[in-house]
């Protein structure tokens, strides 16, 4: 059976249709991919149908975001020559995207790689433009950001300072600190992070090196590897954008800044953290334009996502929501709110930020420097008459 009888047999395509494409192929010399594809056939049916034929399973990843630190298992050269790219790593188990399945040396290659990484692997059939878009991957972030650091290697000479140094930048560093290097290191760092849907960066620096790690799907992951001397710049920089002070590197410093990246306007929620060696920062990532999930996009099962709307329609009670980092807290919450915010109802929220605003919810954001806390914002919900309130957080025990 062809691909073009599966095409015919599934209802993509009809047997005249069929016929007619490939008469058009055997006359034209074009592949019959694109004689179909012509004809109105989507690339994902037609990668379906070629993926039954080969006994492969088919699998589209153009919204799938590639880890960075998933590309060391496959270099570059060999990506490029097989025509295959690393996709993930689940259960210790390499899935690998491929182009042609049946090309016995890229079989051969990703055998060999494989005992070179003590992990066995498993083919999945790709496009041709997925391939294109996957390798791009590989001069991405790492690709921009050395260029860049390449511009400011004769700038940035002595800049590095000891973790504990409380002077304020002088005039030379503070040229640095806004030179377009250093600005296109944060730029790039930022609308990658975007692009790869995370949901937090992580910029520390280690002993020899400053590690920048991008959390995806609740899970970190090292994506780019930057030398210690651009770390202070670096730091700076994002200090710069957040409004914090720059000589303030004893104590930790919150701050927020927004950014448009590829036209969406994108808000960064900071936060620096004095270290052993050097300040680290972490940056929350508020895409506004992402909109907010439905419960159902959130990924519970179908017996506690029927307990959860249970126990929200009720008149009267206490739903808490709790977990580590990155797990989902703040994505259930917006998806919880979303779903009963009506007219009929008085929604109140206490939140420290505002990560999404909700029309309908009179939202809040506390203050605890003018002391406007948790605890009193909560006194005060309770004089406004609210069939519900949202507490972002509970810091203390009178909350």
């Amino acid at each position: 059976m062809s691909v073009l009888d599966i095409l015919i047999t599934k209802g993509t395509i009809d047997k005249k249709d069929a016929a007619s494409a490939s008469e058009e192929a055997r006359l034209t010399g074009a592949p019959i991919e694109a004689v179909l594809k012509k004809k109105g056939v989507s690339e994902a049916n037609l990668l379906a149908a070629k993926g039954e034929y080969l006994g492969v399973p088919a699998r589209s990843i153009k919204d799938q975001a590639i880890p960075f630190d998933i590309l060391k298992y496959i270099p570059e050269e060999s990506a490029l020559h097989y025509r295959f790219v690393p996709l993930s790593v689940k259960q210790n188990v390499l899935e690998v995207g491929v182009v042609d399945p049946d090309d016995i040396e890229a079989r051969d290659a990703l055998n060999f790689i494989a005992s070179k990484v003590n992990m066995p692997f498993k083919v999945f059939l790709i496009s041709e433009e997925d391939f294109q878009q996957a390798i791009t991957l590989y001069k991405g972030l790492s690709g921009e950001v050395t260029k860049a650091l390449d511009e400011l290697e004769t700038d940035i000479a002595d800049i590095d300072g000891d973790a504990g140094d409380e002077k304020a930048p002088e005039k030379g560093e503070t040229r640095i600190i806004e030179d377009a290097p250093v600005t296109k290191i944060v730029a790039t760092m930022l609308r990658y992070a975007v692009e790869g849907n995370a949901s937090d960066i992580h910029i520390e620096r280690l002993s020899d090196k400053v590690r920048v790690r991008f959390r995806v799907d609740g899970d970190l992951h090292t994506s780019l590897v930057l030398p210690t001397k651009v770390h202070d710049a670096v730091v700076a920089r994002i200090k710069i954008l957040s409004n914090m002070k720059l000589d303030e590197k004893r104590k930790p410093q919150d701050g927020r800044f927004g950014a448009r990246i590829e036209g969406r306007k994108v808000d960064f929620r900071v936060s620096t953290f004095p270290a052993y060696y050097g300040e680290k920062v972490v940056m929350r990532i508020l895409d506004q334009e992402k909109g907010i999930k439905s419960l159902d996009d959130v990924g519970f099962s179908e017996r506690n996502l029927t307990a959860i709307r249970t126990a929200m329609k009720k008149p009267y009670g206490l739903i808490l929501i709790s977990g580590p980092t990155g797990s989902g807290k703040s994505t259930t919450l917006y998806a919880m709110l979303n779903e009963i915010n009506d007219e009929s109802k008085n929604v109140l929220s206490l939140e420290d930020p505002i990560e999404y605003n909700m029309e309908g919810v009179s939202q809040s954001q506390v203050r605890p420097e003018i002391g406007y806390t948790f605890a009193s914002g909560l006194r005060t919900t309770l004089r406004q008459d609210p069939d519900i309130i949202m507490v972002g957080e509970i810091r203390d025990k009178e909350t």
